[in-house]
């Protein structure tokens, strides 16, 4: 086979390549050139891992968690759930942890409670399961606003509501925090439901204006969305519609309006909502939403990660107590508790306790009572509803009114042929039955008792 030789001119005469041997000189060049871009690209690869691997080791978590509805339930360390709630913040990294309202009052161990004491032994637990936020929830007002404002005064969390105003347009609580972890600025707004009318009594509210809750909660986020990298708003009121669907749940009454108001301000991270006594989760647009049960059955979450770029990602969940380690310490003397259950209690006011509350005219009472003890007071009341309006015919009614009572008001005009009546019991025909009433007959007629003794003194 015949090579040609290639003399180059301008070389000395040495440098002389057959033509093969140029081929695989560039070859070789070719080749060296490609491995140093690939190491180059390995190593830029390299760069871009490690930078990522850093970024998401020291990318921010927040963990919030929250309950509701606790309702002063510490009272059998057997089964109480809320028992297991001091040691949940510590299982989480970052976390700050609230209450949801309706902490204060809503069960026989809390009427023992504020007939005892100034401030209530559930202050204790409370700072004992170190909250950091409080908010106020509709029953939390039962025993009037100095009874609250005590206990809200030594918390170490701090309590907060935007929506609740004096009569002389003043703030009664804040209505805002920012809370530092982990690097992040975390701000917690709290609200109360906007129909505190429809459900408290009036004598408890006549010194306050609860505001519009999306109204004030839009000023308060406006001002507060700027100042923090996670907002987070604690709403005593329930939910009224599908998160996942936006169906319809209940009639729009203005007490539930957790949708409304997630849907309404998109600024909002993180929202947490009870009242309802349900247990709920789901993330609406970018918003976590959680809803926390009843009497400390649960707790909720929402885990926050925050990227460099400030994106902000959510999860929920929720997480049943049942199972958890109960704390053993004792906030009040059983024994003393056991005595006041069995103390004689004043019942001959009940029936004018009642006329007073629903104030209606040609209304009938009818109370079926099982003593006139605190316990047996406390289970004459069936809950959830412990009375109940029916309206009878004549015939009804005379056949009605004839029974054995404990206590009977027969307030009718003498033209009266048709006749509502209230009542304890559940004896009777169930077709005729107008209204139904979820108040605590027992722990509101305390108060009126304590209320009547103070006028008299």
């Amino acid at each position: 086979m015949n090579i040609k030789t290639v003399k180059l001119g301008f070389y000395p005469s040495f440098f002389v390549f057959n033509i093969k041997q140029i081929f695989i000189i560039i070859f070789i060049l070719i080749n060296k050139v490609r491995r140093f871009q690939q190491i180059n690209l390995i190593l830029y690869k390299t760069y871009q891992i490690n930078n990522l691997m850093m970024e998401e080791s020291t990318m921010p978590e927040v963990n919030i968690l929250a309950t509701a509805d606790i309702h002063g339930f510490i009272d059998n360390p057997k089964n109480s759930s809320a028992l297991a709630l001091p040691a949940i913040k510590q299982q989480y990294p970052n976390a700050l942890l609230i209450d949801n309202g309706d902490f204060f009052i809503g069960n026989p161990l809390t009427s023992f409670f504020s007939e005892q004491s100034t401030v209530s032994p559930l202050v204790n637990f409370a700072n004992d399961t170190a909250y950091d936020v409080m908010i106020p929830g509709n029953h939390d007002f039962d025993h009037g606003l100095n009874y609250l404002q005590k206990q809200a005064a030594a918390l170490k969390a701090d309590y907060l509501c935007c929506n609740v105003f004096t009569n002389t347009d003043q703030l009664v609580f804040k209505p805002f925090v920012i809370k530092e972890i982990a690097g992040v600025r975390v701000g917690i707004i709290g609200v109360l439901t906007s129909g505190m009318s429809m459900i408290s009594d009036y004598s408890l509210l006549k010194g306050l204006i609860i505001k519009d809750a999306l109204a004030e909660l839009r000023k308060n986020v406006t001002q507060l969305r700027p100042q923090v990298d996670l907002l987070i708003v604690a709403y005593h009121g329930g939910i009224e519609r599908n998160l996942q669907t936006g169906s319809p749940t209940t009639y729009a009454t203005g007490e539930d309006e957790t949708y409304k108001l997630v849907t309404s301000i998109e600024e909002i991270d993180g929202f947490i909502c009870g009242h309802q006594h349900w247990i709920n989760q789901g993330v609406v647009g970018s918003t976590g939403v959680i809803q926390c049960g009843y009497a400390g059955n649960c707790y909720g979450q929402l885990h926050f990660e925050i990227s460099p770029q400030k994106d902000i990602s959510v999860s929920t969940a929720i997480i049943e107590t049942k199972d958890l380690p109960l704390s053993s310490t004792t906030y009040y003397d059983n024994n003393q508790y056991q005595r006041w259950l069995e103390a004689k209690v004043d019942v001959t006011q009940l029936t004018n306790f009642l006329q007073q509350k629903f104030n209606r005219k040609n209304l009938g009472i009818f109370l079926d009572l099982q003593g006139s003890t605190n316990q047996a007071l406390i289970d004459s009341f069936t809950i959830p509803y412990g009375v109940r309006i029916y309206h009878l015919n004549s015939q009804e009614y005379q056949q009605f009114s004839q029974r054995q009572w404990a206590l009977k008001v027969e307030d009718f005009a003498e033209s009266t042929t048709d006749f509502r009546v209230l009542t304890n019991s559940y004896d009777i025909w169930d077709y005729r039955l107008e209204e139904q009433f979820v108040d605590n007959i027992f722990d509101e007629y305390l108060v009126y008792l304590g209320l009547t003794q103070e006028d008299l003194a």
